[in-house]
């Protein structure tokens, strides 16, 4: 028995170690192999050291993956060519791995425990971003899984509290992940003393509203199901989001881009340098020519796999501010051509609609007709993505491979704090003139008013009844961010499993101009595309998402055999 136990510690420090990888920018020794006696010295150390965790930062699809499908695929809003396993309650309770995966928390903290060791002006800066990775981490597994184990140190063999510990409650997890951004938000340097193209104090601000958003709208609206936390209703969390966003918003750093409101959106997202953008916090940059192939991107391989949801573009409002259900202006979704006028410019700058540029070369200019539907990188919906769509092409007519990547952005911390403000019950008109309303300025819409807010009645069913104001900052929050990874934890944490069982996702009306070009795709009664027919599991051939067990993802069974302290996510015991 004694052998068995040994054994068992083995694999479980097995289960939560990663060795070192080689990434795009350099190769280091793998964990294990560094000599204490030749590393923890100076700056440059620390830093080469946490390039490592740069990579999990967001990023284009590398140059000859074959596409760089959106963020918010797999969502109510935007479809990948195949279903999302997730949404359809289709994913298995696996045998080992399932992404819980501590390599990187051991690594971390292996970093947190010898920074000191070394010398140098930015050493406080480099602590401070390991705190700031080390809640970023955390955060990823308490959305994937909840409930966590809290492991503060390297460990070994001898660490068998930690290695069997039990998984800590949620609440206390995120206010560890907390206090990690609270420490790197103390020793990270400000955006104006810290190094380029790496985390700093804002970008620490920033965060701190992204995770406590998401934990305070999940404490309120899974109160009183598995997934909640007994005796809280997020209004801890929601006042550290007004608090950190207050202090960016007061700082002067940043602002909103304004420009022609016809084409600044669009332009905001398809430039390959950003360095003097005011609004964009951090962005990844991309060097084809200069470094090599692995340092471009498939961003311009359109459509990338990928197409908007007939649901998303019925939600823009008109240019009156009204909804497509009310206004005058709405002229229907029976042809593409007609979808986005009159519309919140985003729509229009967001999808595409014939007549629009495809490609511009030194040669000629080449117009977009109809969606493709049958390529080998088609788009399943019909609504093809003009956000992110580079036309110019290179001398010679080759495609753009780098295009920039926006990693954090400021709108983001307009609409948390419009969110967080709504949620508590505090929201004032000034907050909206100086959040929602900068955003719609930008693009010359009206402004959102409190108490003169025209009723949807398409207003989405999220199961529960909604204040319209929130209504609309949920709105406004997908039409701003469409497409930039926020969609899928937002229908999380807002328990929106009424807006997905049992629903099946529609692209545009299926024409025969349409049929001319892409025949044989699947249509339902209306005439509307349906990519995904005949795939769902769930009630009335849509997804098959469960409520009671869906939320959270399942831990593997070869960790619940070595560790009996861990306990299953509900729904999958």
């Amino acid at each position: 028995m004694k052998m068995k136990k040994i054994l068992n510690i083995i694999y479980l420090i097995a289960g939560i170690s990663l060795l070192y990888s080689c990434n795009d920018y350099l190769e280091k020794q793998p964990l294990d192999q560094i000599s204490e006696d030749q590393f923890w010295k100076n700056d440059g150390e620390l830093q080469l050291y946490m390039n490592e965790f740069y990579d999990g930062l967001p990023s284009w699809s590398k140059d000859g993956t074959g596409y760089s499908s959106m963020p918010d695929n797999n969502t109510d809003v935007a479809l990948y060519t195949t279903k999302s396993n997730r949404l359809d309650g289709a994913v298995s309770l696996p045998s080992s791995g399932g992404g819980w995966d501590w390599g990187n928390v051991r690594n971390i903290n292996y970093f947190l425990a010898n920074v000191d060791k070394a010398t140098g002006e930015m050493k406080d800066h480099y602590k401070g971003e390991g705190y700031f990775f080390r809640a970023r981490i955390y955060y990823g597994l308490l959305q994937s899984f909840g409930a966590l184990p809290i492991i503060d140190k390297p460990l070994d063999v001898e660490d068998v509290d930690y290695l069997y510990a039990a998984r800590a409650p949620r609440n206390e997890v995120m206010d560890f992940i907390v206090s990690n951004l609270d420490s790197a938000i103390m020793l990270l340097k400000p955006v104006t003393d810290a190094p380029a193209m790496r985390i700093n104090r804002d970008i620490a601000l920033l965060y701190k509203t992204t995770v406590c958003l998401y934990e305070g709208t999940w404490e309120k609206y899974h109160q009183g199901d598995p997934f909640g936390v007994p005796g809280e209703d997020g209004s801890k969390y929601l006042q550290l989001v007004v608090d950190a966003a207050t202090e960016l918003m007061n700082s002067g750093h940043y602002q909103i881009v304004m420009g022609d409101t016809g084409s600044v959106y669009y332009e905001l997202f398809n430039r390959v340098d950003l360095s003097s953008n005011p609004e964009i916090m951090m962005w990844r940059m991309y060097d084809y020519e200069g470094q090599g192939s692995g340092f471009g991107n498939d961003a311009a391989l359109w459509p990338n796999r990928s197409g908007i949801t007939r649901e998303m573009v019925r939600s823009y409002l008109c240019a009156d501010g009204l909804p497509i259900a009310v206004s005058p202006l709405y002229q229907g979704d029976d042809d593409l051509r007609t979808v986005t006028v009159n519309r919140d410019p985003r729509c229009v700058q967001s999808i595409m609609t014939p007549g629009d540029i495809m490609t511009i070369s030194d040669k000629d200019t080449t117009l977009y007709v109809v969606p493709e539907l049958n390529s080998g990188n088609y788009c399943p919906t019909g609504y093809e993505w003009q956000k992110f769509r580079k036309p110019e092409t290179r001398p010679g007519g080759a495609r753009e491979y780098n295009l920039a990547k926006i990693i954090y952005r400021y709108a983001e911390v307009l609409l948390n704090y419009a969110e967080a403000k709504a949620e508590l019950g505090t929201l004032t008109q000034a907050d909206l003139d100086m959040t929602i309303n900068v955003l719609r300025d930008r693009v010359g819409m009206p402004h959102l008013i409190l108490g003169s807010i025209t009723p949807d009645p398409n207003w989405p069913d999220w199961g529960y009844a909604l204040p319209d104001y929130l209504q609309e900052i949920r709105r406004e929050r997908i039409v701003e961010m469409l497409g930039e990874g926020f969609r899928f934890a937002d229908l999380m944490r807002w328990r929106a499993h009424n807006l997905i069982r049992g629903k099946r996702p529609r692209g545009t009306k299926y024409t025969d101009e349409l049929k001319a070009e892409n025949p044989n795709f699947p249509e339902d009664s209306e005439g509307y595309i349906d990519p995904y027919f005949g795939q769902l599991i769930g009630p009335d051939d849509g997804y098959g998402f469960e409520p009671g067990r869906d939320y959270l993802k399942p831990l593997p069974i070869d960790q619940l055999t070595l560790n009996k302290n861990l306990v299953q996510n509900p729904g999958w015991e």
